[in-house]
């Protein structure tokens, strides 16, 4: 099993999601913007919703916390995990008409 393969499949799909703003902390990516759009395609590609910080996120099976109760902010788990910055989906390119 490579979580790197799965991390690298599911951001490719993100990418080409309009209107998606898509950061990696540490081995999750949080993922916020206009997400009602997509909402069947990230549950397809194994997202879940996280209610309280209202944003998606995508992590591998054995990286969830079974004794973490602690709510933490999204700033708090950017600080403790470190990010490589948000980016924003370009979604599909649009190829141009010319006659």
């Amino acid at each position: 099993y490579n979580y790197g393969d799965d991390m690298e499949s599911v951001l490719n799909v993100l990418t080409g999601l309009s209107g998606l703003v898509y950061e990696v902390i540490g081995n999750w990516i949080w993922i916020s913007g206009e997400t009602r759009d997509h909402k069947d395609t990230l549950k397809e590609i194994g997202c879940k919703w996280a209610a309280k910080k209202k944003q998606w996120f995508y992590r591998p099976e054995e990286h969830k916390s079974r004794w973490n109760r602690k709510e933490h902010s999204i700033d708090e788990i950017r600080e403790m995990y470190g990010t490589a910055g948000k980016r924003k989906a370009a979604g599909r390119k649009k190829v141009e008409n010319r006659a």
